[in-house]
């Protein structure tokens, strides 16, 4: 089995804006995660592009900043909660106890079309999702934007 990677959330003293720029000086102090790789560690199945993301958090909310290489971004779905995995899309899974057991996911494409769900437990023991788990005060951007061979980035 792989370990997984660990990253150190740090803490802001101050709400970040989020303009879907990162021109907020805050992101400036915080580290991005090592590059993603495919879930199974198999060498031979690594990502052609790059993907990483730096994370805070205060005492109102939790942030993300994801940069994801992409050199065709596009996205179809445009309503709030529909299936969008087929999309480029960004996904979150947040289980705050570690047991892979009712974990709350999050999923955005480059439309800034978002999808939330939570699972009692995963697909793979036949898992079925609840649909619109929808958190209060959710905020997000995404800025699909080419530089280099393009990159999306989701906050």
């Amino acid at each position: 089995m792989i370990a997984p990677k660990k990253y150190d959330c740090q803490r802001v003293a101050q709400p970040i804006e989020l303009d879907g720029f990162m021109s907020d000086p805050i992101w400036d102090s915080l580290p991005w995660t090592d590059d993603f790789t495919e879930i199974t560690g198999d060498p031979a199945m690594k990502p052609r592009f790059r993907t990483r993301v730096k994370m805070a958090w205060d005492e109102t909310y939790f942030y993300i900043a994801a940069e994801m290489e992409e050199p065709q971004v596009w996205g179809t779905i445009t309503k709030q909660n529909e299936v969008m995995f087929h999309d480029n899309d960004f996904e979150i899974f947040i289980d705050p106890d570690g047991d892979s057991k009712n974990y709350y996911e999050f999923e955005m494409n480059a439309l800034g079309t978002i999808w939330e769900l939570s699972l009692p437990v995963p697909y793979s023991e036949g898992g079925v999702p609840i649909l619109g788990c929808n958190l209060p005060g959710l905020k997000s951007k995404s800025t699909p934007r080419i530089t280099g061979c393009g990159v999306l980035r989701v906050w």
